[in-house]
This record gives C-alpha cells, structure tokens and sequence, in this order.
C-alpha cells in the first residue's frame, strides 16, 4: 500500500466515524465496522468504496451535518491510526456489519433477529 492510498483510508475511516459516532468508544466500534465490510467484499474493495456505498454512512453525505469541528476531526484520524494502524483498541464489535443510532427510528425489522452488540447510543449487529 502506497502513503497515499493510506492517506485516504485513513480520511475515510474518520469523516465515517466523526459524523457517526459521538463518543472515542462509538467511533472505534465503527471503524472496526467498516473494517468488518471491507474484508467481507460486499460493500467495495478499499475503505472509501465501503463508506460512500450507496445509502450507507449517510452522515458522511448530508450536506445538513454540524460544521466540522476540527480538533475533533483530528482527533478521529488518530483513534483511526491507533486502531488499524497499531491495533491499540481491540474490536468490540466481533463480526458486526450494520449499526444503528438508537436516539433515532429505525425503519429496518430485522435488527431485532441478529446479535447485538450495544456501545453508548449505537447498537451494531
């Protein structure tokens, strides 16, 4: 892998997690989420494809979404280098491919037949 495809693995992964997730251990949950899709080739095959498929990570493609906040932001590419990178967070989520923010309605029924897996407000499965 070349330092600029990494660098854009790494862009991906965060602008995911940052509009996703709200917390250090929401974020780290759903990298490892991307990470589970990535490897299972259903959803592309390199991190971006993963994040803009089609009706997914729709935080990332809202044009509604907060203004970024930086060190925040900055803060999330670490957590995505400390967790792909040096594998200093083990993954919480198992096998999880799919998640959901409990705060908001969910229009999918068959949440309720898989594993759940719950961190903070997000439930992954």
């Amino acid at each position: 892998m070349d330092i600029q495809s990494l660098e854009m693995d790494i862009v991906c992964y965060a602008s995911a997690a940052y509009h996703e997730g709200s917390t250090k251990y929401e974020r780290i949950a759903i990298i490892n989420t991307i990470r589970n899709r990535l490897n299972s080739g259903r959803w592309g095959r390199n991190v971006c494809s993963v994040v803009y498929a089609h009706g997914q990570f729709i935080g990332v493609t809202d044009p509604t979404h907060e203004p970024v906040n930086e060190k925040t932001y900055l803060e999330t590419k670490l957590l995505v280098i400390d967790t792909i990178i040096f594998h200093k967070y083990a993954n919480p989520v198992a096998d999880a491919l799919y998640f959901h923010d409990d705060s908001l309605p969910s229009k999918a029924k068959w949440y309720g037949k898989h594993k759940k897996i719950k961190i903070g407000r997000m439930t992954f499965y």
